[in-house]
């Protein structure tokens, strides 16, 4: 399965760089936090940056967590089925409900970015109005990224029902 362990690397590695937006997430917020109540100067990027570098963590940030098997699961009945079992209800699952899913956050989001892209957008958040179009092509990106970890996951389970054994 070497393009399965390419997925995770890739998963791994844009998880672990993306990481690094939480320490720069937490100077903005103390930054602004005491430019506005020890200064009484609040910024007017702040609200804007936060929402965006913290979209990006959250979205690009899911493939990773998909690949280390941390999203939000039913342990309590999944832990009591037996392996092959197990990976049965994942295909089933990648094939009723993420696939679906994840293919249309993929296509309705890169018609989100292209249209914001196409009039170059500027948020209307706050009065900076900083270019969004950058950060509305995180969604289709993280999409693409979280499908192809969906699809490494799901060969996975498929050639565990299939032979058996581990995966």
């Amino acid at each position: 399965m070497k393009l399965a362990d390419w997925i995770d690397r890739l998963s791994i590695g844009t998880g672990k760089a993306v990481s690094w937006i939480v320490p720069v997430l937490v100077l903005e917020l103390v930054y602004d936090t005491a430019a506005r109540y020890l200064f009484n100067a609040p910024t007017i990027w702040s609200y804007d940056m936060s929402y965006m570098l913290y979209g990006t963590l959250f979205m690009l940030g899911a493939a990773w967590t998909l690949q280390q098997e941390e999203h939000v699961r039913i342990d309590i009945v999944s832990g009591n089925l037996s392996p092959r079992t197990r990976a049965a209800v994942d295909v089933l699952g990648y094939l009723v409900f993420f696939f679906p899913a994840v293919g249309a956050l993929v296509g309705y989001g890169a018609s989100f970015a292209l249209e914001s892209w196409m009039i170059l957008e500027r948020s209307g958040q706050s009065m900076w109005q900083p270019p969004i179009y950058i950060f509305k092509t995180v969604l289709p990106l993280a999409g693409l990224l979280l499908l192809l970890q969906g699809l490494a996951r799901f060969c996975r389970s498929l050639r565990l029902l299939w032979k058996g054994g581990g995966a």
